[in-house]
């Protein structure tokens, strides 16, 4: 059913009629070139001029129709094959049965609509299955098709897995709210078997020359009971440390500690291996890799406090995360130390109203040690803003303002998890003196301030660094803790707060080498994540520029190489190389600068990911709970004509239909476009054939 409405009184089509013919009329009342033609000929020509004059002017009056009309949708039927490692032992199977799913349900288009979807690290729409991805995350699957395919007719999900997962959350808890049901195929061997496992490695990222380090290996194994092995540290094919064990049942578990010297500085790649034992199925778990990088000393922090506050706990507890950092916390009163030997020095409402921070504030300056300041109620604004910190205040009241901070995106000194925006929207907001808040310098704001909402695009957490001075860095409120207390109400952890937390502190102590080109990059790679590189290019007054490019050549241990160039990101450049192949590399970066050619070169290693080897027993239980709690049933791969009976047979899984309503304007319509060169066409034809043109 539809109807015609205009945005204008409908007797205004009279208008539209009167236009016409007043028109034609104009054209055609005393044309006598037509005399030798019938008079039928010149009505027609009148009435085409007159009809496609007519509805042209129709068009201003903008008609709309409306239509009521119904729509069916089929059921969609999903099918999501597991695409992991751990489902590979029977690859020609499982593909027999694929395409038994897909010719059964693509053979009733009429009836159904069929998808079929690989999932594994992620969730991809396609019929096509290597069996090669490195985890299994089945949550991301079901959270992915619920999303998709919100307000559809969903009939049924058909989940083809060993019910493994490594990745993500548990299944079971993102199936509720599911109104369609799931129905598993139970891929995989649910048989315990004789296996050696080397399930988990604790390990210090970081170790400081000439100490010693620990090591933590946790060793499972299955029906080896009354079996040795032994297990083994190697460092560049040389074995430095190993322990022979005996393996007491059949459902083994037990932790082993180890403490390596730190003798060389660098990064140390070790690997730890379990000794295979006679009769094991699977000899993947039985190694891991780890770096371990040695350092020559720790870099020491000073907090200097005008007085307790929460912050500097805060602070603290996510500096102390960190063993590469040492941390000193002094009240500024009964500080008496020297400054020198700090990698930074945090002042918290330093100097203050009170506390003019003449005996120690000079010294900071002057040793140029880069500084973090943050601001709050007590704090001396005025004599703040002599500081020359790259930032003027312009507020002497100290009337504060509840802000909450706005993260830049175009912020580049250092990588920020945007999911702290999050965080320092959401929180109870930081306090902070009402004013003008000037940058200048280099500046860079990775917060700005947002007052009730409103986005005010002034600094709230502020880095500068000019040539020849220290690195500083200003937070213009006090409060920060309650951003730690609020990213464990909402994450049950304070891993947001204490990585923003680390990386400000890790770039203010990070030396600047003063070499014009820095490439920044991972020396370890996972076989499943990109290589990410920055790069920056620096002048001879070590300022960034980006007028040039720069490009790179990775080699591989056969000396295959491949040239990339970077982008250029603001005023730095970045490159993402997809997923490299597991082996050891280096790369040469190279930029031209005023017909200078500088160099870089630097080495990292893609190690391997063997997350789905360490567990191959197949998870029915769970596929089964999956299917239960869904209203779907469990099948085997030798029952799929079983399945497709049942989901056929199924009285919920039907098609649906729904009215819609609906509105386009008219002047959509071909058809009328072509009435139109039609007529206007036909007259046309009609006036030269008869003498007219």
């Amino acid at each position: 059913m539809s109807s015609l409405i205009t945005e204008y009184p409908i007797w205004f089509i009279i208008f539209c009629i009167a236009t016409g013919f007043l028109f034609a009329w104009l054209l055609y009342r005393k044309d006598d070139k037509f005399s030798e033609a019938s008079k039928l000929v010149g009505y027609l020509m009148f009435a085409f001029r007159f009809l496609s004059i007519s509805i042209i002017s129709f068009f201003l009056l903008s008609p709309i129709v409306k239509s009521l009309g119904k729509t069916i949708e089929q059921p969609i039927i999903v099918f999501a094959q597991d695409n992991s490692e751990s489902v590979s032992y029977d690859k020609d199977n499982i593909k027999l049965f694929n395409e038994k799913i897909s010719n059964a349900f693509l053979s009733k288009q009429k009836r159904y609509i069929f998808q079929s979807y690989s999932f594994g690290e992620k969730t991809f729409k396609t019929d096509s299955f290597s069996f090669s991805e490195k985890q299994t995350d089945i949550s991301e699957l079901i959270s992915d098709i619920k999303n998709k395919y919100y307000h559809r007719n969903i009939g049924a999900i058909i989940l083809a897995s060993d019910g493994i997962y490594n990745k993500g959350t548990n299944p079971i808890y993102g199936i509720n709210n599911i109104n369609f049901p799931i129905y598993t195929i139970a891929l995989g061997d649910t048989t315990i078997k004789e296996d050696l496992i080397l399930s988990n490695i604790k390990h210090n990222k970081i170790a400081f020359l000439k100490n010693t380090y620990p090591i933590q290996v946790s060793v499972k194994a299955k029906k080896l009971k009354d079996k040795q092995t032994e297990i083994q540290i190697f460092e560049e094919s040389k074995l430095i440390k190993s322990k022979k064990i005996t393996i007491k049942n059949n459902d083994f578990f037990k932790k082993y500690n180890f403490e390596i010297k730190a003798d060389k500085l660098g990064f140390h790649k070790l690997k730890i291996k379990l000794k295979e034992i006679d009769g094991e199925v699977n000899l993947k778990n039985n190694s891991k890799q780890i770096i371990t990088e040695v350092t020559d000393s720790k870099q020491r922090i000073l907090i200097l406090a005008n007085s307790p506050h929460p912050d500097i706990s805060a602070i603290k507890q996510a500096l102390e995360l960190n063993q590469n950092f040492e941390i000193d916390v002094f009240i500024a009163n009964n500080f008496s130390k020297s400054v020198q030997g700090y990698s930074l020095i945090i002042l918290h409402q330093l100097p203050s109203k009170y506390n003019s921070a003449n005996t120690v504030l000079p010294k900071i300056l002057k040793s140029n040690i880069p500084v973090l300041y943050i601001l709050g109620e007590q704090s001396s604004l005025q004599k703040f803003d002599n500081l020359n910190t790259g930032l003027l205040t312009g507020a002497y009241s100290n009337s504060a303002d509840e802000v909450q901070g706005k993260l830049n995106v175009n912020f580049n000194l250092f990588d920020i998890n945007p999911d702290i925006e999050n965080i320092s929207l959401n929180a109870p907001p930081i306090l902070s003196a009402f004013g003008k808040y000037k940058i200048s310098g280099n500046a860079q704001v990775l917060f700005s301030r947002k007052v009730k909402n409103i986005n005010t695009g002034l600094p709230l957490l502020v880095f500068n660094y000019s040539n020849g001075r220290n690195k500083t860095a200003v937070l213009t409120g006090e409060g920060i803790w309650r951003w730690r207390i609020f990213d464990y109400k909402l994450n049950k952890n304070h891993y947001l707060f204490n990585e923003l937390i680390n990386k400000t502190v890790q770039y203010l102590t990070q030396k600047e080498t003063k070499e014009q080109l820095t490439i920044i990059a991972d020396r370890i790679i996972p076989e499943n994540q990109n290589f990410i590189l920055k790069a920056k290019v620096f002048d001879s007054n070590f300022e960034l520029v980006n007028t040039g490019n720069v490009t790179i050549e990775i080699s591989n241990s056969e000396n295959q190489t491949k040239k990339y160039v970077f982008d250029k990101i603001g005023k730095s450049f970045k490159l993402n190389i997809e997923k490299l192949e597991v082996g050891n590399y280096s790369w040469s970066a190279e930029t031209i600068f005023k017909g200078k050619k500088i160099k870089k070169d630097g080495i990292f290693s893609v190690v391997p990911i063997n997350i789905e080897a360490e567990n191959t027993i197949a998870n029915h239980n769970i596929l089964y709970k999956i299917s239960e709690n869904t209203g779907g049933e469990l099948f085997y791969p030798t029952q799929i004509s079983e399945l497709i009976e049942t989901i056929e047979n199924n009285d919920n899984i039907v098609s649906v239909s729904y009215r819609e309503k609906k509105t386009e304007s008219l002047i959509n319509f071909k058809i009328l476009f072509f009435l139109i060169l039609a007529l206007l066409s036909a007259e046309w034809f009609m006036r030269k054939f008869y003498g007219g043109y």
